[in-house]
């Protein structure tokens, strides 16, 4: 079974150095059960940092643009990975990048890492993540990231339907309508829930059709 990409969001920050572009922190708590129900255990990024640590970058909200690298990892911290990263304070994205970041922390706003990559190892008890591979840690500013995680799960959700009828195809729907969006997201997605009561031809209660991994997929891109 292909190991699939995830990103989780449990982890703290600390500390700021304007002049070096520095901040301090955690880019993964462990012993807490995150919203996939996953729990990361002490030691489940040793081998990734061992192996990869100059192969892993700073993102921002997880869009493939650089905006930093790691200084430091502590795989040893009993609290979670201890994180040093270095923004790039010569660039815009860098610079704005650590300076939103500092200023949500100091006004007590939602702000910190989140890790991108794969889980590798599973633990002994349900949920336990015993090891990860990192492919690169986000700077977040906005909960946008989560959100396209979640919208992407819906289209996996739907993908998934090896015979999709009408039912299944809305309860998967207003299943997602319930996750965090942002209000462009809810906006399109009471647009398409609207959609239900009508029963559109293209939607058959009993016979399985492909229509519905379509609707959805030109949703996303829409959305993207």
């Amino acid at each position: 079974m292909k190991n699939e990409f995830i990103i989780k969001q449990f982890s703290e920050v600390s500390d700021f150095d304007d002049k070096q572009g520095i901040i301090k922190g955690y880019a993964n708590v462990y012993n807490i059960r995150d919203h996939q129900g996953d729990i990361s255990l002490p030691g489940s990024f040793t081998k990734t940092v061992t192996e990869r640590k100059n192969k892993i970058r700073i993102f921002k909200n997880h869009k493939p643009t650089l905006v930093g690298v790691p200084l430091e990892f502590d795989t040893t911290d009993p609290y979670g990975l201890g994180l040093v990263a270095k923004m790039l304070l010569d660039t815009d994205a860098g610079r704005d990048t650590y300076h939103e970041l500092k200023f949500l922390h100091e006004h007590g706003a939602e702000a910190g890492f989140s890790i991108g990559g794969w889980i590798m190892k599973k633990g002994k008890n349900k949920g336990e993540v015993a090891e990860y591979k990192l492919k690169e840690v986000s700077a977040l500013t906005t909960e946008e990231p989560a959100n396209e995680l979640s919208l992407i799960n819906t289209i996996k959700a739907v993908k998934e339907l090896t015979e999709p009828t009408q039912e299944m195809f809305w309860q998967i729907i207003e299943k997602a309508y319930n996750e965090r969006f942002s209000d462009k997201m809810l906006i399109s997605l009471e647009e398409f829930l609207s959609l239900k009561d009508k029963e559109p031809d293209y939607i058959d209660s009993t016979t399985p059709s492909e229509e519905p991994k379509k609707v959805i997929m030109s949703i996303y891109q829409l959305l993207a």
